[in-house]
């Protein structure tokens, strides 16, 4: 998608941290903006500040893990605003610690803390493509889709075991779903950011307040209790960092390169893994191979050897 001026992008999370970063660099290249968040507190201060940079913008209230609730929003969204070109899934709560050093197991995670990360992370990307992907691919127009990620989507360290799964679905659905919507000139991007400036940890603690159970357990302290200080990327910085991916229809969308030797780890582990047959002389046939191949992979290696597409 080289040209963003005057496109809609619909960012859900949009009211703080990269959400609104995105919101902001999005608007500034001359897009039209519909910011959606829970937090209508939240909702209100983001629609001041971009109002007061002239953004054209329109807030909504959504509970991104209602599929009826995305229907109902769309509908309002097109009606008042006109069809969305962009779907930034970006909205998202945290697993959380109450130190670096002290981690939240899996044994020790509650139910409620489960079906939040998995309904908020996941859930809500599938009804945001299911929402606006077939009104995409029906207006022939193309158009691009971003899913909020994260390094966790690449690293599975300790303590993180539901933020990790929940970040790796988005990965495999991302990736899947980019080679379906190729075809229909639909872009794919997946943002994979470390250390940002966010309200996650007060957001993820917000989300759990009202859940029965929330109070009790291991689980409840961590929650709430925010991370040590440390600094941390500017939202408006990887806002602009998703633009340029927008632009260039870059799949990996990698704003912290200094993760890689950690995912080189990972990955010479994978290879390492790759032996002897566990029944030496069978091999699965050249079709089913083919048939587990996504072209996306090439493609992308491909495209940005050759990227440098300018914003416009």
């Amino acid at each position: 998608m080289q040209f963003v001026a005057g496109k809609t992008a619909f960012i859900t999370g949009g009211a703080s941290g990269i959400g609104l970063g995105m919101a902001q660099a999005f608007a500034a290249a001359g897009m039209r903006i519909v910011v959606a968040d829970i937090d209508e507190a939240a909702l209100s201060r983001a629609e001041t500040t971009l109002k007061q940079s002239g953004a054209d913008i329109k807030t909504v209230s959504l509970d991104v893990s209602s599929g009826e609730a995305w229907k109902a929003v769309a509908a309002d969204v097109e009606a008042t605003f006109g069809p969305v070109d962009v779907l930034c899934n970006n909205a998202g709560v945290a697993q959380a610690r109450i130190t670096f050093d002290k981690h939240l197991e899996l044994v020790d995670v509650p139910d409620d803390l489960w079906h939040l990360l998995m309904e908020t992370n996941v859930t809500s990307v599938f009804n945001g493509i299911k929402t606006f992907a077939p009104k995409m691919i029906e207006r022939g127009n193309g158009g691009h889709i971003v899913n909020t990620a994260s390094m966790a989507g690449f690293l599975a360290p300790p303590g993180l075991a539901v933020y990790v799964a929940s970040k790796f679905a988005v990965m495999g659905l991302s990736e899947s779903a980019a080679g379906e919507l190729a075809p229909h000139g639909i872009g794919m991007s997946i943002l994979c950011p470390g250390g940002v400036q966010s309200n996650l940890v007060a957001t993820t603690a917000s989300r759990r307040a009202s859940l029965p159970g929330a109070s009790q357990g291991p689980a409840a302290s961590l929650i709430t209790a925010p991370l040590p200080h440390a600094p941390k990327m500017s939202p408006l910085k990887v806002g602009e960092r998703v633009l340029k991916a927008i632009v260039n229809n870059e799949l990996y969308v990698i704003t912290h390169p200094e993760y890689e030797p950690l995912m080189e780890e990972r990955f010479a582990a994978v290879r390492a893994a790759i032996g002897e047959s566990a029944e030496p002389g069978y091999l699965d046939t050249p079709t089913m191979l083919e048939r587990s191949r996504s072209q996306i992979y090439l493609d992308q290696a491909s495209r940005k050897q050759g990227a440098g597409s300018s914003i416009q």
